[in-house]
């Protein structure tokens, strides 16, 4: 049997030893919103000096994903989706297959944390992934979206993600925001 993700953990490390963790579980479970607080005041006194993240699957074995980024997990829960930003974190391995560049800056990882694939970005040079679209897709319910923009300007183009290829399925829609 498959095993599947049953929560995404990031785990922040402080200067002084202090150790505090926040998770998303597959159901919308997560961190409240007061932990998460707690943990921002803490950081504004205390320098964070490790972040990691891991996979929970089912069974409760946990897989380290080293990077600093969200961790989307697709709706199957049999993967996340990472959208990187323009330059890796401190805290995030550099280099592929954990940190990929503008204009295919988004990558799905399987459970078992390897590289399902890069994703192919068809707007190409000079353009990026920027989100994940959470907004209303009515045609597409059961879809994950991501926006697409140019470098320089806000993400505007929605593309659907198929979790079996690498290429993004235009939606022609235009998202403002």
């Amino acid at each position: 049997m498959m095993q599947l993700i049953s929560e995404v953990r990031t785990r922040w490390g402080f200067d002084d030893g202090h150790l505090f963790e926040e998770f998303v579980r597959w159901d919308g479970v997560c961190t409240s919103f007061d932990e998460l607080k707690k943990i921002m005041i803490y950081a504004q006194e205390h320098k964070v000096v490790s972040v990691q993240q891991v996979l929970v699957l089912n069974s409760g074995v946990e897989i380290n994903i080293p990077i600093h980024g969200a961790l989307n997990l697709l709706p199957d829960r049999t993967g996340v989706l990472v959208i990187f930003d323009k330059e890796p974190s401190k805290f995030s391995c550099p280099e592929a297959p954990w940190f990929f560049g503008f204009p295919n800056n988004a990558a799905i990882y399987n459970a078992d944390g390897s590289l399902r694939f890069q994703l192919h970005n068809p707007e190409g040079e000079g353009s990026y992934i920027g989100a994940i679209h959470s907004g209303a897709m009515p045609n597409h319910p059961d879809a994950l979206g991501v926006l697409v923009g140019t470098v320089g300007h806000d993400p505007e183009w929605l593309y659907l993600v198929d979790f079996n290829s690498p290429k993004l399925i235009c939606t022609g829609k235009w998202v403002r925001y």
